[in-house]
């Protein structure tokens, strides 16, 4: 029986995010994740489709089994959420971030081609969050190809340049790098660009859930009134009359 391997890592929380976090994976699970993805595609051709949410890609994508996931990987992922929660801002709201519990609700890879991109979207789920297991060359030019935009709709973060705009900062973007890991709120707004060129950009994207909410029943609260329901000759009536 192997031991298993403990090691740090650096952790940034960014609080433009809305307090998500970036980390960088260490070089061997990287490589243990992409060999079991190259595996996938060579095994389960059948599962593999070619569009994501909104439109088809060039590329290809496969959902990967969460049971299927190295330790290693499962734990970095739930470590990264845990850490994102306690920077959160929940203890403002009455709520102890230490006693969420997390689950993987659902991971998929995604392999992006020429042209491929992802137009503006949100998660459901509790967090959200993505990881690269390739980059092409281009990509990490200062072009903003294949670049992962956060977009900003909310008040509250201002670019404090007045020489270069005059209105809040709607977006900002994240440069995909091989081993770079995000994590998120699943409500945030976000988007890929296309990049151009040979190559592939290999994306594995993630939502974590609390599973204690199943379990929560909603209060329907009885309103002070009647609603009163308008009828079909109310509503000719008011056609005629206007």
């Amino acid at each position: 029986m192997v031991a298993e391997q403990e090691y740090e890592t650096k952790v940034e929380f960014h609080q433009r995010y809305n307090y998500a976090a970036s980390s960088d994976m260490r070089e061997e699970l990287v490589d243990q994740m992409n060999e079991i993805l190259d595996g996938f595609y060579e095994t389960r051709y059948d599962e593999l489709y070619h569009e994501n949410a909104f439109r088809q890609v060039k590329g290809k994508q496969i959902t990967i089994p969460v049971e299927e996931l190295p330790k290693e990987m499962s734990d970095y992922i739930l470590t990264l959420g845990r850490g994102y929660l306690c920077n959160s801002g929940l203890q403002f709201m009455g709520v102890d971030p230490t006693t969420i519990d997390l689950e993987i609700q659902q991971i998929w890879a995604t392999d992006s081609k020429e042209n491929d991109y992802n137009p503006p979207h949100s998660h459901a789920g509790l967090m959200s969050g993505v990881f690269y297991l390739k980059v092409p060359p281009q990509v990490l030019e200062t072009n903003e190809e294949g670049v992962l935009n956060f977009l900003l709709a909310e008040d509250g973060y201002v670019d404090v340049s007045p020489y270069t705009t005059v209105r809040p900062n709607t977006h900002i973007f994240a440069n995909p790098e091989v081993g770079k890991f995000y994590i998120f709120p699943g409500w945030l707004k976000h988007s890929v660009n296309p990049f151009f060129g040979s190559g592939v950009r290999r994306a594995v994207s993630f939502n974590l859930v609390c599973p204690e909410t199943s379990e929560r029943k909603l209060t329907t609260f009885k309103e002070p009134y009647v609603k009163r329901k308008i009828e079909p000759e109310e509503i000719k009536t008011g056609e005629k009359n206007g």
